[in-house]
């Protein structure tokens, strides 16, 4: 699956010598997956963890490991390459690359490509704990990032010498949502956007709840497209697993009524666009028993009230500019045609800027959906079934417009 909303896609790897070299492997398969071009620079160190034929493996493009390595081209490695990319990430970097960078040294091929390029760099540090929190280490970390360079900052826990700490390479999936954060254009940047996503649990006694099928994919896909173009993003959400990247805030939720108040918290003047993508349950039970229902035998009837339509609360609670924009999800389960008239009325009830509109069958439990999107004006676009992550990009292309 190609990643066509960048403009830029093309991404230099140096690999310096740490044993967590290894993981770039599976960074680099996460890229590539992405459609990606990813061109990989080793130094002599890190040849001694791994081999570079299995980066060539990967990418399809020959592995830089010298100064003196010649390319397909007589030009000169490092000034082509540093001239190629479109970012430039060190992962790992060790201890003795962070230094060479932070004093412009040139001594192998990753130090003289980091002289040459002008495009954007990050490096993730991977090292022996006592030696990331070394002040002369710090000290070198400041001086990068004084000069623009992103840190990836290591995480805690084991590590290859067998102390446990600070030191360990950040995870591959935080490596490639920065990295692919870094090529996306940032028509989002300065804005501030809240998203729901998921289901609700709506409690009917201490072990058992009401709920419905809700994965939280579309939410989750929105979240990481919003944080890839720029936005500041927080994520509500509802009992689902979530693994987004590490700049998005996430606040978890249960019950509807939860759901409501978090949302109202985040309700501040300074969000630009709130997304209400989560399946909010419609009704609760009137009274949650304290304990147990025990099983008689007999039948039970549950008596429902309806919970507070958060989005509809919403349009009638903001400014008289219309700020935020408002956007919200229809889920139904009848014809193309019914669904839209009830797109259409719900932008009126709700005083909503703009409505997704989607069929269950076509939607739930999936990694893809079919949608249409239509705003409060009257403009529309079908998108057909595709992945989640390109419905999102095609929903934040749309919201943008307003």
């Amino acid at each position: 699956m190609a990643y066509s909303h960048v403009g830029r896609n093309k991404v230099l790897l140096g690999v310096s010598g740490s044993i967590a070299a290894y993981k770039a492997l599976e960074l680099v398969r996460l890229l590539v997956k992405r459609g990606l071009e990813v061109k990989v620079i080793m130094t002599q160190s890190a040849e001694e963890f791994i081999r570079p034929l299995s980066f060539e493996t990967l990418t399809k493009n020959p592995v830089v490991t010298s100064l003196w390595d010649p390319l397909a081209s007589d030009s000169i490695n490092h000034v082509e390459l540093g001239s190629w990319a479109d970012v430039f990430a060190i992962v790992p970097a060790t201890a003795e690359t962070i230094s060479g960078l932070a004093y412009g040294q040139a001594n192998n091929e990753i130090l003289a490509t980091a002289l040459i390029t002008r495009v954007p760099m990050m490096i993730a540090p991977a090292m022996n704990t006592n030696m990331y929190t070394h002040p002369a280490t710090q000290a070198n970390l400041q001086i990068l990032k004084s000069r623009g360079v992103e840190v990836i900052e290591p995480i805690e826990g084991d590590l290859a010498c067998g102390w446990n700490g600070t030191g360990c390479l950040a995870d591959v999936y935080e490596i490639q949502y920065r990295i692919l954060r870094a090529l996306t254009v940032h028509d989002y940047a300065d804005k501030k956007i809240v998203i729901t996503a998921g289901p609700t649990r709506e409690m009917i006694d201490p072990v058992r709840f009401m709920t419905n099928r809700s994965s939280g994919k579309m939410g989750i896909a929105l979240a990481k497209e919003a944080y890839l173009r720029g936005a500041d993003v927080e994520l509500i959400h509802g009992p689902i697993h979530v693994r987004v990247p590490a700049g998005i805030k996430l606040t978890p939720v249960l019950s509807a009524d939860d759901m409501k108040e978090a949302v109202l918290n985040s309700f501040t003047p300074e969000v630009d666009i709130v997304v209400m993508a989560a399946a909010v349950a419609d009704y609760k039970p009137k009274h949650a028993e304290d304990s147990k229902i025990k099983k008689t035998g007999d039948w039970k009837s549950l008596e429902l009230v309806p919970n507070d339509d958060i989005l509809q609360v919403l349009g009638e609670k903001r400014g008289k500019d219309g700020s935020p924009k408002l956007v919200g999800f229809a889920v139904e389960t009848c014809d193309e045609e019914q669904l839209i008239e009830f797109v259409h009325q719900k932008i009126a009830r709700k005083k909503v800027d703009l409505i997704v509109g989607n069929l269950a069958h076509e939607s739930l439990d999936r990694e893809t959906n079919h949608v249409w999107i239509v705003d409060k004006i009257g403009r529309s676009e079908e998108v057909s079934t595709t992945y989640k992550s390109r419905i999102a990009r095609k929903i934040l292309d749309f919201v943008h417009k307003l």
